[in-house]
C-alpha cells in the first residue's frame, strides 16, 4: 500500500460558483462531482482536476481542503479558499512570494481511536505551479516531514491541539519558502501509525523532564520532484506499522496574489479560483466541508483549538459545551508572506 505518494501533475483547483451563474442542484446532489454547497444559498465550491476524470465526493473525503478564518465580522467566519480575494497585489516589479508556515494546532477527532501507542507523519509540499507566469526558475518543492506523538504519555492523555505544534522555518533553517510567479500548490498529507523502530531515528523526539516533545520536524528546502519520491519510498516502510490515512493528498492550486489569480483565470471576473492570504488558515477532510463552513467559529490559539463564536472561555474550559468540532481532524496554520523578485541571474559577480 502506498501511503506517501506525491501525484504532481495531478492538481485539483478550487472553483466559487456564485449563486444564478448556473444550475449546480444536479451536481451538488450526485456523489459523482466533488462540489458542495456553501451556506445561505451564497453559491457552490468545484473542485476540479486538471486532467480528467474530476474527483469525485469519495475522492474528495480525505482530501485535504484550504480554508481562510476570516479577519473582520461582516464575512463568514471560516471561508473556502476559492471566496478569498488576494490581498497582496502582485506586480511586475515583485511577482514572487516569500512564504512561513507555521502549524499553531493539529486537532485529532475524538473518533479517530488514539491510545499511547498512535503515532502520526505529516508530509506537506508546497512549490512553484508550472502555470506560473515565471519561466526562469525550475519547479521546486519546499518538503516537510514530521512526526507526532499523538499520546502525551507524561499527562497520560491524547495530546492536546496546541500541543502539535511547530514553526516550520525551523526545519528550514529560518529559510523562508520561495514561491516564483506566486502561483503555488500544495499537498498535506498524515497517517496515523504505530511507531516502528527505525521512527524515531528520523524524527528526533527531545527528552524532558515531563516527557518527550510531541512532535519533531525535517525540511528539505528546494527539492525536486524525484527527491520528494526518494523520502516517500522511505516515508512508505510505515505500511507495516498498522497505518490508517488520515489525509490523502492531491496537490491543490491556490494563487497567493491578485497577479497570480488573473494570470491563471486570464483575468476574467467570472471564475474565483483557490487562494490564499496571510494569516489563519485552516486544513480539514473534503468530508468535513459542510461542518467548517456552516459554522459561525473563533479560534483560541492558547488552546489550539477552533470554539463556537457564542462558547465563553469559562464553557470551554469546562467542556461544557455542544462541539461541532469534536469528530473533525483539522490543522491551524499560521501564514506569512511577503511581495519579493527572486533573481535567477544571481552569480558570484
Amino acid at each position: 500500500m502506498e501511503l506517501f505518494k506525491f501525484k504532481e501533475q495531478e492538481v485539483i483547483t478550487a472553483f466559487y460558483n456564485e449563486k444564478g451563474v448556473r444550475d449546480l442542484t444536479e451536481a451538488i446532489k450526485s456523489p459523482e462531482f466533488a462540489t458542495l454547497a456553501l451556506p445561505k444559498s451564497i453559491g457552490a465550491v468545484s473542485y476540479v482536476k486538471d486532467n480528467f476524470p474530476n474527483p469525485s465526493m469519495l475522492d474528495l473525503s480525505n482530501q485535504f481542503v484550504n480554508f481562510q478564518l476570516s479577519n473582520t465580522l461582516d464575512k463568514p467566519s471560516i471561508q473556502e479558499s476559492s471566496q478569498v480575494e488576494p490581498i497582496l497585489k502582485g506586480s511586475n516589479e515583485q511577482p514572487d512570494m516569500l512564504v512561513n508556515l507555521e502549524m499553531l494546532s493539529f486537532h485529532i477527532g475524538a473518533n479517530e481511536n488514539i491510545d499511547k501507542n498512535s503515532r502520526a507523519t505529516i508530509r506537506i509540499n508546497i512549490g512553484k505551479d508550472e502555470n506560473s507566469r515565471d519561466k526562469y526558475f525550475d519547479t521546486a518543492f519546499w518538503s516537510i516531514a514530521a512526526g507526532l506523538n499523538l499520546y502525551n504519555q507524561a499527562k497520560n492523555k491524547t495530546a492536546d491541539p496546541k500541543e502539535l505544534k511547530s514553526d516550520f522555518r525551523q526545519a528550514f533553517g529560518n529559510r523562508p519558502i520561495e514561491i516564483p510567479g506566486g502561483l503555488s500548490k500544495m499537498t498535506f498529507e498524515v497517517v496515523k501509525h504505530r511507531e516502528p523502530k527505525w521512527w524515531q531515528n528520523i524524527f528526533k523526539f527531545l527528552q524532558s523532564d515531563t516527557g518527550k516533545s510531541l512532535i519533531s520536524t525535517v525540511g528539505f528546502p528546494a527539492i525536486s520532484s524525484t527527491a520528494i519520491n526518494m523520502l516517500d519510498e522511505l516515508l512508505n516502510r510505515l505500511d507495516k506499522s498498522e497505518p490508517e490515512i488520515l489525509f490523502k493528498s492531491l496537490p491543490l492550486r491556490l494563487a497567493l496574489s491578485q497577479q497570480a489569480k488573473d494570470d491563471f483565470t486570464a483575468g476574467s471576473l467570472r471564475i474565483r479560483m483557490g487562494a490564499l492570504n496571510p494569516g489563519f488558515t485552516v486544513l480539514a477532510r473534503g468530508k468535513d466541508f459542510e461542518t467548517i463552513v456552516n459554522s459561525d467559529a473563533i479560534f483560541y490559539p492558547a488552546y489550539g483549538k477552533l470554539v463556537p463564536s457564542n462558547v465563553t472561555e469559562s464553557q470551554l474550559l469546562s467542556n461544557r459545551y455542544d462541539d461541532p468540532f469534536k469528530d473533525v481532524t483539522y490543522s491551524i496554520f499560521r501564514v506569512g508572506m511577503k511581495e519579493t523578485k527572486l533573481d535567477p541571474s544571481f552569480n558570484f559577480g
